[in-house]
């Protein structure tokens, strides 16, 4: 088994605006096309930080447009969803100020030394609909007031009907997964997860009827996960993987033909190469390419297995681009 790279593009240059990109969400319109919303700012937590969007019609991306844009507030992490026949985006919003330009210019190092509080431990959740596939978003609405908790990846519809939210706590460094029946505002809460330092950026894949593995970034150097077996009422404490993390996000996603894909940095230390590994089991992982190896940041990458069964990739380059790549999956006779 094996993925062909079978095009690349640029969604997002950096230019005088915004020299910071980040953070990419995909989704696949019903009639193909694909949308992407990201970040881009001054810098990361800078209060110009705004979140944009770009559709592809299977050859290029459009000119990006400002989808969400709070005055004097940055935004951040949208992710894009549709749910009974509605199309999604949630994103969040820092409500403590952001950080000053000699820590937001140097995010990443600043993390590493625990330097970053009064920035995304201070947002809400919001969230606007679309009802015409992506091309206008309605009044923006509050989804959790509470600060601190965020979300990264998409949710998941359960077999059951259930919606799967994976949240996080930017403040104590737990994932906690929610859980509706109806709508927005009867969510049940689970989960409470914590490895010895800390992690974030649950994402979340249904192996069978409720049987859920939730894998997370981690400050413990690997990714770490958890099994729930009553669609995510209980799960088990968090163990690590034989997958390195340096604390930056992955993806994770079902394929139709039964194997799961996954995007993630193979260090503990550094946000390059981004990598693809597949698996038929989620326990013995065979990793099948890198797709960057420079020495720069690639990160937080997200996956999409779209309709054609392509496996479209969009990630951040080098904290200043936002760029797709398109595989074509082999099964090896």
């Amino acid at each position: 088994m094996k993925l062909e790279l079978i095009f690349s593009q640029f969604i997002f240059y950096k230019n005088e605006s915004y020299p910071f990109s980040h953070c990419a969400s995909i989704y696949e319109k019903r009639d193909g096309n694909i949308l992407v919303v990201w970040y881009s700012g001054k810098y990361e937590t800078s209060p110009d930080q705004a979140i944009l969007i770009s559709e592809f019609d299977g050859e290029n991306w459009s000119k990006p447009q400002i989808v969400v844009d709070t005055p004097n507030k940055a935004d951040g992490n949208p992710v894009l969803f549709e749910w009974k026949d509605r199309l999604y985006l949630f994103y969040v919003t820092i409500e403590g100020g952001g950080l000053p330009p000699d820590l937001g210019k140097n995010f990443v190092e600043e993390l590493q030394k625990g330097n970053l509080k009064g920035a995304w431990d201070t947002c809400s959740i919001r969230y606007r609909e679309s009802q015409d596939g992506g091309k206008s978003f309605g009044e923006e609405k509050i989804f959790r007031k509470e600060w601190g908790w965020m979300i990264r990846s998409r949710p998941l519809i359960l077999s059951n009907g259930e919606l799967l939210f994976p949240f996080y706590d930017e403040r104590e460094w737990k994932v906690f997964l929610g859980i509706t029946k109806d709508g927005f505002d009867s969510f049940e809460f689970y989960g409470g997860l914590k490895t010895p330092k800390g992690c974030i950026h649950p994402v979340v894949v249904e192996v069978k009827n409720g049987e859920l593995v939730c894998f997370m970034r981690t400050r413990d150097g690997f990714i770490y996960k958890s099994k729930s077996i009553d669609f995510g009422r209980t799960w088990e404490n968090p163990s690590p993987t034989s997958i390195k993390n340096p604390n930056s996000g992955i993806d994770l996603i079902k394929l139709r033909k039964g194997y799961y894909l996954l995007a993630y940095n193979d260090s503990s230390e550094k946000r390059t190469p981004l990598s693809l590994a597949l698996s038929k089991n989620l326990e013995d992982w065979i990793k099948v390419l890198d797709v960057e190896n420079e020495p720069f940041e690639f990160s937080y990458p997200n996956l999409l297995e779209a309709k054609s069964g392509n496996i479209h990739l969009v990630y951040t380059w080098k904290r200043t681009h936002i760029k797709h790549c398109i595989f074509k999956f082999l099964e090896e006779e």
